[in-house]
């Protein structure tokens, strides 16, 4: 045959796509280059499954490749994952309005697709999947008057790009160190290789297992720290017209934009997730937001601690180092401020939520994660680790308990390896406690002395919060309007606490800040006295110098230092306002 049906075509993309699917593993296995974090398969995965599961056969092989394409960006995760949907994005602008094509309208596509994968990227490297993009073509063009055959002109391009994937061991260090292909290179070479079979009609059927394939030994060698720790993406419903890569490139690398009919995904490795979204706001509705720890990622593959994993929610404030140190694994819930959603420490700062909130107009509110992304979460780990532990928000306060348990259900059906406690608090008091287990796990102790100790701590933890502002309480409906409106009159100044059951309620009242300081530190000097204070840590929304102020006083009180002083969560921030200080503390 030479020339395939629009159809044909169709079919023969989802079967490479299907195909890169099936090599997930091995492809997460063998991923080391730009980082070594082992998700170039998930990446390509969720990538390809887009494909699958979203693409529609149309009228002609443009509109169809339009499909594909749009798909491609919805799902499109990494660098891999981005540089496959904007060659499809080249496939379809390159693809003639037909429902028959020829082999010289394939390698013409074929040409555009590495066009535009090139030019997503700002800094191209080669010996990755952009060079097999090439292979493939060059081939292509090179032997397209030799075969008078659609499958046998691909058949004999796939030669080329198998002994190109080969090569690309050589051609990047980190490949050569590690004894591996280039893990998108590989994942591009299976991609032709389901293809060609499509073409050929051997189709991959539903029940088809993951094909097996022996699994290098990856030799990792000491690497310098990772310049910048956050993979981060985001898809705007818009076309936007803006050249990202210079939008954002003192800020991060590996800077990619995919532009489809519709919408754009952005990709880059940035330390500051937040400025990256604060940029793109004006570039267009951002639909979804994206963030991945590669440096938690690489330490867990490659340097594990601990056989137990300890897991939280972004609401326990922790300082950074605490939670690096133990790789903790911190579930970041969402913000919503009107259509707009945000990763709660990651995507946005306590600050620029409030001027959000103030601009339009409304009160931010938190949601808790799907079961969907806790049981992902939850499979991930137990990858490397043998228990997790996971420490939630009080119950009383969010489902996000009850996701946590429901999502363990499966996973503990066997055998428990999931166990999931109620902290019964929530900000600095929930960090307290974890990082109270955070010791015994560091220590040694076994799972069942962890829990055992926790539980103990958790009866004997307590919050403070010092509130500066009642606009918070009253926006989110804690506070009636009438009775916020009375007592900012008289100026209120509520002590917020949460009781034994994890519910909030007031602990005193004061009439200005200094009196308000002046009966949490007579109420904590009285506990030290009679109970004696084990721990205590602090928390800030805002204002760091006013948290440190409020660590010294603290500190004055009872001739100790504080365990940690860390910044609130923005779930924690919405409701205490602008100006609010914590404590949590820890009885003997």
């Amino acid at each position: 045959m030479e020339t395939i049906t629009h159809d044909t075509l169709y079919s023969s993309l989802i079967n490479g796509a299907k195909e890169v699917m099936n090599n997930r593993m091995f492809l997460n296995k063998i991923n080391v280059f730009p980082v070594a974090d082992g998700d170039t398969g998930s990446n390509l995965f969720s990538t390809m499954h887009s494909i699958v599961y979203h693409s529609e056969l149309k009228e002609n092989s443009k509109t169809t490749l339009e499909s594909i394409a749009d798909s491609a960006i919805i799902g499109a995760r990494g660098n891999s994952g981005l540089i496959f949907a904007q060659y499809f994005q080249g496939l379809c602008e390159g693809m003639p309005t037909e429902t028959v094509i020829t082999k010289e309208a394939f390698v013409l596509a074929s040409k555009n697709g590495m066009d535009y994968a090139y030019q997503a990227m700002e800094k191209p490297v080669e010996g990755t999947m952009l060079t097999i993009m090439t292979v493939f073509h060059d081939a292509l063009s090179q032997e397209l008057e030799r075969h008078s055959t659609f499958d046998t002109l691909v058949e004999s391009a796939f030669k080329n790009v198998e002994i190109a994937v080969e090569k690309t061991t050589d051609q990047l260090k980190i490949l050569k160190q590690s004894s591996v292909v280039d893990s998108g290179a590989k994942g591009f070479a299976y991609f032709i290789k389901g293809f060609l079979a499509g073409v050929k009609g051997q189709f991959i059927t539903k029940d088809m297992t993951e094909i097996e394939e022996m699994i290098p030994a990856i030799e990792h060698e000491e690497r310098d720290s990772l310049h910048y720790r956050y993979c981060t993406e985001a898809l705007i419903e818009k076309d936007s017209a803006v050249d990202v890569k210079g939008l954002l490139s003192d800020i991060g690398d590996s800077i990619i934009q995919v532009k489809g009919k519709q919408k754009t995904r952005v990709h880059i490795h940035t330390n500051a997730p937040a400025e990256v979204f604060k940029r793109l706001s004006n570039q267009g509705k951002i639909i979804e937001q994206k963030v991945d720890d590669m440096v938690e990622q690489y330490n867990r593959i490659h340097h594990r601690k601990h056989q137990t994993v300890i897991v939280t929610d972004s609401i326990a404030d922790l300082p950074e180092e605490v939670i690096d140190d133990a790789q903790v694994h911190v579930v970041h819930l969402s913000l919503l401020v009107g259509e707009e959603s945000y990763l709660d420490k990651l995507t946005v700062t306590n600050e620029r939520l409030f001027d959000l909130a103030k601009s339009k107009q409304t009160h931010p509110t938190s949601s808790q994660p799907s079961i969907k992304h806790i049981e992902n979460a939850y499979r991930y780990l137990l990858s490397y680790h043998e228990h997790v532990i996971v420490f939630s928000v009080a119950q009383k306060l969010s489902g996000t308990y009850n996701v946590f348990l429901q999502a363990a259900e499966t996973f503990n059906a066997q055998k428990q390896v999931i166990h999931v406690i109620d902290t019964k608090q929530n900000s600095v008091a929930e960090g307290l406690i974890v990082w109270k287990a955070i010791q015994h796990l560091k220590a040694g102790k076994s799972v069942e002395e962890i829990i055992s100790a926790t539980k103990s701590a958790v009866d004997r933890s307590k919050i403070l919060v010092k509130i500066n502002t009642l606009d918070n309480m009253i926006a989110s409906g804690r506070l009636s309007v009438r009775a916020g409106g009375i007592a900012k009159k008289v100026g209120l100044k509520p002590i917020i606490t949460l009781d034994e059951h994890g519910e909030g309620g007031i602990f005193k009242i004061a009439f200005n800040p200094e009196k308000a300081l002046k009966k949490i530190l007579k109420h904590i000097k009285h506990i030290d006295n009679s109970k004696g204070i084990k721990h205590f840590a602090v928390t800030y929304v805002d204002d760091e110098q006013l948290g440190i102020a409020f660590a010294d006083a603290l500190t004055d009180a009872l001739n100790k230092e504080p365990e940690f002083i860390t910044k609130s969560s923005g779930v924690i921030a919405m409701g205490a306002g602008v100006g609010a200080v914590a404590v949590a503390y820890m009885t003997a």
